[in-house]
Order: structure tokens, then sequence, then C-alpha cells
């Protein structure tokens, strides 16, 4: 959306067959005034949030407020803090005082910091790309500390959720040579269900449509009263747990496995999850091993050239399939507690070339960068949280995802279950979307804070000193979220996509100087 596609002045236009050629034309008809036509409108605006955007483009201090409001231009939800600032000399004394109420709107501007797309796209952007280059600097290493990674075994794994009841799939056995994403595969799929007989509701258990990718019928379970929809949501709430206690096994496999080698080995990992289209949750991780330096029991050395990638997998499948728990128990269940294991289909391992950095290695990134975020829109829907005043809209009966959430709402009754009414849009599932080892990678207040250099030090962070930090003390406040109107949502993001655009425009220039400057390479002989 741009700016420039705004018209400035409006424009009217003679509605044909009436006005000055009616009495001409159709004597009995009453001459009415020319309709003024708004384009406007049919650009999708309303008119009132083009006289608001004139308004703001038309007063003295528009500059002012445009560059005030950079910092969340793009955000579709700012918050606007109000209070003091106050800016200290390095002894401590205070140099000046910055009231809000002297600036434009009376407030700051900060972005909302939302990771779902489906919010607000500017911030989750930030979000993700602050994910890519931590898992990145995690795998490839060679900056912020981190010494290259390209001699340390690395597996991804996706682990799954088990079987809640027969739900239509779409499954591809052979994928052509140019797919590359299965959200908008083409390729042939297998019939869902050619085989099945009525189940005991009557309902039929086969399906013999071969899905699109985009079907909307995907992960909907055939029967809904065979479906089992509360130990669906008992096991996105206790899957955390369930992860834990992996983990804890397979540190347990490799220290067995040392023993075996007489080497010493540690595992570190990055972890995002995601909800399916049936709503039940499946893990995503990126597991690096590395050694031990007896000299230096903190530094990150690659693990001994004995160890080989069928080892560490070998470890990974055993914890895997080793670990269960049971939950705490519940009255809807007997009184007794689940069963919580991962599914049968196994783990599906893959190795990560991590040397040289190649595009496998730079594909995985971004495909586990782009699932933080995302939310329950695999599931078609999207919520927010739910309490007593829209449990009623949300759980409807006919419906697969209003199964989940009332499941959660009934179960989350009992003692010691009230977080699955607090996770109830979450189909059960709380907690943060990534974690990560703390030896991995650096973590997102190192970044934010990277960022925040770079902003205060306009593009020059040698210049920046850790004692500048103390230097400036915010006594802000929450006054409101969202821009004051449309019209300065319209402005504002559209001055951002024009910068957004500028800069991509100014590195395409500056990448085309520099390859038309670079020497021609030799030929081979």
């Amino acid at each position: 959306m741009s700016s420039s596609s705004l018209p400035l002045a409006s424009t009217t236009t003679t509605v044909v067959g009436t006005g000055e050629n009616a009495e001409k034309f159709w004597p009995w008809a009453t001459p009415t005034a020319p309709r003024t036509a708004h384009p406007d409108t049919e650009l999708g605006f309303d008119t009132a949030e083009v006289a608001a955007a004139r308004a703001r483009v038309r007063s003295g201090d528009f500059g002012d407020w445009l560059g005030h409001v950079q910092a969340a231009a793009a955000c579709r939800h700012p918050i606007r803090l109000t209070g003091q600032i106050d800016v200290n000399n390095p002894d401590g004394t205070l140099l000046h005082t910055i009231d809000t109420a002297d600036m434009p709107d009376g407030a700051i501007y900060t972005p909302c910091g939302n990771r779902r797309a489906a919010v607000c796209p500017s911030c989750a952007e930030v979000y993700r790309r602050d994910t890519y280059h931590l898992i990145a600097a995690g795998l490839r290493g060679d900056r912020w500390g981190l010494p290259p990674l390209g001699q340390h075994l690395a597996v991804f794994l996706t682990a799954t959720a088990p079987s809640f009841g027969q739900v239509h799939h779409r499954v591809v056995k052979t994928h052509a040579a140019d797919c590359r994403t299965k959200d908008t595969c083409t390729c042939r799929p297998n019939p869902c269900h050619p085989f099945g007989k009525p189940c005991e509701h009557g309902q039929p258990t086969q399906c013999t449509a071969r899905h699109k990718a985009t079907d909307p019928a995907l992960g909907q379970p055939l029967c809904l009263d065979c479906y089992d929809h509360d130990a669906q949501v008992v096991w996105n709430h206790e899957a955390p747990e369930l992860w834990r206690r992996t983990i804890q096994e397979a540190d347990r496999e490799l220290q067995r496995l040392g023993k075996r080698l007489g080497v010493t080995l540690r595992r570190r990992y990055v972890k995002v999850y995601e909800l399916q289209a049936r709503g039940a949750l499946h893990y995503h991780a990126a597991i690096r091993f590395d050694g031990y330096h007896p000299d230096c029991p903190g530094a990150i050395v690659p693990p001994d050239q004995i160890v080989t990638r069928a080892m560490v997998a070998s470890v990974l499948e055993t914890a895997f399939r080793k670990t269960s728990c049971i939950s705490a128990p519940h009255p809807a269940n007997g009184g007794n507690g689940w069963h919580i294991a991962w599914g049968q289909h196994g783990l599906d391992l893959k190795h990560i070339n991590a040397p040289g950095g190649d595009d496998n290695l730079a594909k995985l990134t971004g495909y586990l960068a782009k699932y933080v975020t995302k939310s329950t829109e695999a599931t078609g829907q999207i919520f927010r949280r739910i309490d007593e005043l829209t449990i009623e809209l949300h759980a409807t009966p006919d419906t697969h995802v209003g199964r989940l959430i009332r499941a959660c709402w009934n179960l989350g009754t009992a003692d010691g279950w009230h977080r699955l009414r607090r996770y109830a849009h979450m189909f059960g599932c709380g907690g943060h979307i990534t974690t990560k080892s703390r030896g991995f990678s650096v973590t997102y207040g190192f970044l934010r804070m990277q960022r925040t250099i770079w902003r205060r030090t306009q593009g020059f962070p040698q210049l920046w000193d850790d004692d500048q930090a103390d230097l400036v003390v915010t006594r802000l406040g929450y006054h409101a979220t969202g821009w004051i109107s449309t019209g300065d949502a319209l402005l504002a993001n559209s001055a951002a996509d024009a910068a957004r655009r500028r800069d991509q425009a100014a590195r395409e220039a500056a990448e085309d100087d520099f390859a038309a400057a670079a020497p021609a390479l030799p030929a081979a002989a």
C-alpha cells in the first residue's frame, strides 16, 4: 500500500441519465443533483479515513509526526506510552528531562511485538528474522562469539502426537522434482481412506477423495463422536513435560554412549512447536552435539571423530521410543491419568550438513523460523483468549475445533487442570512456542539489544559504550493501544511500505553496481 495511490483532491462526476439531460430524454423524470463519486471508496478506503489522513497531512507537524512514529509505523496495534524520560550525565546528575506531553500526540509509539502474523505482520516478521538468526548462529556459528560449527554433528527431528481418531489426511508418496512446499503441493495424493466400514455411530469411515493441499476437510475427523477430543487436549497440555523427560533420557543415552567410546558428549537444541490441521502438537527441533575440552569446560568444541551420525541418531530414537509418562488423575477419566507418549510413526530424522553453510541449512533454518509466526491457522480459525462470555460462541458441538475448546473448558474445572481453560484458545497448548538450550546460541534479548544499539548509534555500533545504557532512565506507563485514527494508520503503514521499497531498491542498486565493478573471472583451462 502506498500513499501515492490516494488522490489528494476530490473529483465530481455527473451520473449519466440524471442531471441536465434528464428532461430532454425522460420528461417525466425529476432532475437530480449530480452525485459525487468517491474514488477513495472505490480503492477500498472509507471517506472518513481519507478525511482524517488529509487532515493529518495538511497539519503543520506532519513531518515531525511521521518521524516520531517511525519505530512503530508498520505495526497494526502500536502501544502508546506516556511519562518522562530522564537523561543523566556520566556522574549520575540529571542533565535533561523529556516529557511525552511535548511530543506529537502526547505519547511515544512502540510496536506491539506480537509474534502472530495474522495479528501483526510487521512485528511477526521481526520476530521471525530474530529466530532465523538465532537458529543460524547455533548451527553455523562464526558470529557473536560462537566458533565455527562446521565440524559439529547436528540432527533435525520431527516428533508427532499419537492418533486420537481417524481424520481426513493427504499422503503423497512420490513428489515431483519441482515440488517445494507442502502448503502449495500439487502432486497427486493417495486416496484418503480407501477402505472402511461405518462406525458405531453410523458415520462412514471410508473416504476415496484425493484431497488438495488447501482442502478445508484436512484434519477433520471422519466421526466427531468417535474422536477422543479429551485425550488430545490433555496430550497438548502434557507435551512439554513429555519433551523434558525425553531430553533427560537422551542425556542418559548420550552418557552411556560416551562411556562405551571413552568420550564426553553434550547436546544443545532449539525447539519449535506447530499445531497440525487436527489441532494436535508436533515438535520440530535442531539438536547439535558438542564435545568437551577438559582445560576449558565452557568451550564449544566439536565431538570426537569416533562419534558418528548413526550413533547420535540411534540415541535419539531410543530416547523417544522409551519415554512416556502418566498425567495427573482426572475425574473425567475415572480418576486415572492419561498415558502420554509419542506417536507410533516414530521420529523423522534428518542429518544437517552444517559444513559450508549449504542451501539445505538455510532452508531448514527458514523452515523452523516461519513457525514462530503461526498459531492455530492450520485448523482454519484463530482465537483470542476465551472466557465465560465467549465460550458458547466458539465451543460449537458440531465442529471439531469447537469440541476441542469445549473439552479444554470442561476438563479445566478440576483441581490442577486450570491451565486448560487458560489455553483453551490454543487447544490446551501453553508455554513459549520456541525454547532452546542455554549454550545453543544467543538469546532474543541479545538480538534486541543489538538492534537498540544500532538505532541509538545511527548505524555505527562500534561507537557504543555499555555505560551509555544507564544514562537514559525511562518513567513511562501504558496509555492506550492502537492508532488514534484509521487515517493515521493508513499514513504510517504507507510510509513504512515506501521506506521498505526504497531500502530494497537501494540494496538492489548496490548489488548491481558491485556486480558491474567486479573483475571478470578467468576462464578455466
